[in-house]
């Protein structure tokens, strides 16, 4: 439903004034082709999700969805181009993570496809909860095992686009002193790909020592060190508990963490950080609660100018704050000095008041 939304038909209708049986009709179809039976749901330990279906050729099918690197290790064959099925060997595989390298270098978001014919109790598996294999569904350990021996039918790059004012919102925040570090579960290339792209990273700059995948850097000794670098850095594979490990790092140096997110996973991390920040069209409602700011417009670049709007109040602040010091300071001195010195009074309170009147009036 969101890619039509985004991208329209394939008759060529496009905008959002289509009717609801429009926008789902490829959903409709799959619902009519292949009734769901049972969902193996997506964890980042397996880095994939599949669904148990009875296809309209009778046969009970397994369709799963994932990262393309752990797909092809619990994958065993693959369809060609002509549907027939062959051995998946070591030259497909070689060629599979190729195509993932290109099309990762290019900002594309890979999701690998497979599938398999179930056998054993899950051919017969009908949903019920008394049925032998309704066992092993309610225990997301099994899953692997379940989606193993699987059939590799191909992979597709997804794009989202960054919006046109994100590269000057970081340019604002790179010379406003504001570092930016990139926090996400994408594959690295494509993550890298994506900072250099917004501006996180120079088109040609060295970033061996500020890309990391999340295990990678925690297991790193000189963590700490390598935040104090100077400039952006990124994390790819990151999970839950490495990003509340990264805020917790910034914070015990001494560095005021803002945190964006918008799933359960980030949560965590939101409510650790100084300043929590939730999506509010796409974020969940649990992001949102552990945030300290939901974004109405889930707009990057309005952080940036949040930011320049509480120094720009803060600035103000100290400016009136000088004023009043140095405009009084006179009355002050005089009142002190004179009671110290027991000589009459330099003003008296009539007097006072008419400084105060013309100088902060």
């Amino acid at each position: 439903k969101v890619l039509v939304e985004k991208m329209g038909l394939p008759g060529g209708k496009n905008g959002l004034s289509l009717d609801s049986s429009d926008l789902l009709r490829c959903c409709q179809w799959w619902n009519n082709a292949a009734k769901r039976v049972a969902t193996l749901e997506f964890d980042r330990t397996r880095k994939s999700m599949g669904v148990m279906v009875d296809s309209s050729s009778g046969k009970k099918l397994l369709l799963v969805k994932g990262a393309v690197e752990n797909l092809l290790e619990r994958s065993g064959y693959i369809q060609l181009l002509d549907g027939s099925v062959v051995p998946l060997d070591e030259k497909a595989k070689r060629t599979i993570l190729a195509s993932l390298h290109e099309m990762s270098t290019n900002a594309l978001r890979v999701l690998a496809l497979a599938y398999k014919d179930l056998s054993g109790d899950f051919a017969t598996y009908d949903g019920s909860e008394d049925h032998p294999a309704h066992k092993y569904l309610l225990d997301p350990a099994y899953y692997s095992s379940i989606e193993s021996n699987l059939i590799f039918c191909g992979f597709v790059g997804l794009r989202d686009p960054p919006r046109e004012e994100v590269y000057d919102a970081i340019e604002d925040c790179r010379a406003a002193g504001i570092r930016i570090m990139m926090i996400t579960g994408d594959n690295k290339l494509t993550a890298e790909a994506i900072c250099r792209e917004i501006g996180v990273f120079g088109p040609s700059e060295n970033i061996s020592s500020k890309s990391f995948a999340g295990k990678e850097f925690m297991s790193l000794s000189d963590k700490k060190k390598l935040l104090r670098q100077t400039g952006g850095l990124l994390f790819s594979r990151a999970e839950p508990r490495h990003k509340q490990e990264i805020v917790k790092l910034l914070k015990s140096q001494g560095c005021v963490v803002a945190m964006t997110g918008d799933g359960v996973n980030d949560a965590p991390a939101l409510k650790l950080a100084d300043i929590g920040i939730a999506m509010g069209i796409t974020g969940t409602e649990v992001a949102k609660e552990a945030s300290d700011m939901v974004l109405a417009d889930d707009n990057f670049s309005t952080i940036v100018s949040a930011v320049g709007e509480g120094r720009s109040i803060y600035n103000n602040m100290q400016a009136f704050i000088r004023y009043m010091i140095s405009s009084n300071i006179g009355e002050v001195a005089s009142i002190f000095l004179t009671s110290a010195f027991g000589i009459p009074e330099g003003l008296i309170p009539v007097q006072l008041l008419w400084v105060n009147l013309v100088t902060d009036g």
